[in-house]
């Protein structure tokens, strides 16, 4: 068996950073921006727990922050002077994961020119972020069941036990238990991963929150595009507000880049608003206030919108969905002035 060296910080270091209230210490680039009671509750639980060893389940729709909520886990932990791998269970294809995962040797399969290391070898000390966890398949997951039991595994095609101290942290946009009750995800993998559960709540039920989001965004935006725009007025903030967002911070993150991109002036503005905003405001038109084109434009919009959103923008999805080309598909978009970009929200 190989063990590898596990990663000792400075006490005094850990003591100072374990339990950061939810404003101090932060990645440059990753912070949670709250004043909402149910977030800030949840970062104090984060910071008790960042500094042991124990894994989180991270849970929560798309565009949430789950991933910030992981650095903040990290940074706060006496792990933070060693790396935070991450990977995204969902965005490989089938077959691939498992190597990303553990690595392989040099011929396991076509293709395999090299030893290459896993994840979790690259992990060693810190910690690993799994995200999406749902899409693994049970091979993948009965494999990750004894990594988390015994800290150990093999590469893909090796016979070499390999050992490391790596602290997993999972997230997911699904229900683990429906997919447990469905088999389609195992049970005692579930238990292992939900040792410490972290909720984050959708940005619709910490609408407190949108004034704090949209002016980080708008001075982020207009500093790195070197735009004018200072200012949102009432009107425009009162429709972001009234808007469900289905994409939570990443598509309002979006949607703000956009305004400012595409602002009139220093002072955003209801004209700044996308499209797919007002439109979602707005009250149902009744049946002979419209035209036929009207009316079926408005439902055209409506549908498609839908299902953008379900396949978070990806155009072939999409396409196959709602049984149209992606030539078609893309007419149609440019036709209704639908910008499928702010649909492609991340977790």
């Amino acid at each position: 068996m190989h063990t590898y060296p596990t990663t000792k910080m400075d006490p005094a270091r850990v003591a100072a950073t374990r339990y950061a209230p939810h404003t101090t210490r932060q990645s440059p680039a990753v912070k949670f921006i709250t004043e909402d009671a149910e977030v800030i509750r949840l970062l104090a639980q984060a910071d008790r727990i960042a500094g042991s060893a124990a894994t989180v389940l991270i849970t929560g729709e798309s565009g949430t922050g789950k991933e910030v909520l992981a650095q903040r886990l990290h940074d706060h932990s006496s792990r933070c002077g060693a790396p935070l791998v991450r990977l995204n269970c969902a965005a490989l294809a089938e077959g691939v994961l498992e190597s990303e995962l553990f690595g392989h040797e040099k011929g396991a399969f076509t293709g395999a020119v090299r030893q290459r290391p896993g994840r979790f070898e690259q992990a060693n000390g810190g910690t690993l972020f799994l995200d999406e966890i749902g899409a693994a398949d049970l091979r993948v997951q009965l494999r990750l069941l004894r990594v988390l039991q015994e800290r150990e595994f093999e590469r893909v095609g090796g016979t070499e036990t390999l050992r490391v101290d790596v602290r997993v942290i999972a997230a997911t946009n699904v229900d683990l238990r429906q997919e447990v009750a469905k088999g389609t995800f195992r049970e005692d993998l579930f238990y292992r991963l939900n040792v410490v559960p972290l909720a984050l709540p959708p940005l619709r039920r910490r609408k407190g929150d949108i004034r704090l989001l949209v002016e980080h965004f708008m001075r982020r935006v207009a500093s790195r595009s070197g735009c004018a725009v200072h200012e949102i007025d009432a009107g425009a903030l009162d429709l972001l507000r009234a808007y469900p967002w289905p994409g939570n911070v990443r598509q309002l993150e979006n949607a703000v880049e956009r305004m400012v991109l595409l602002a009139g002036g220093a002072v955003l503005r209801r004209a700044d608003v996308p499209e797919e905003i007002l439109y979602a405001e707005e009250d149902e038109p009744e049946e002979e206030a419209q035209g036929f084109k009207e009316a079926r434009n408005a439902f055209e919009r409506r549908f498609l919108c839908a299902a953008l959103h379900r396949h978070r923008g990806v155009i072939s999805q999409v396409a196959e969905a709602v049984g149209l080309s992606r030539k078609s598909l893309y007419a149609k978009l440019e036709h209704l002035d639908i910008d499928y970009q702010c649909y492609r929200f991340r977790s």
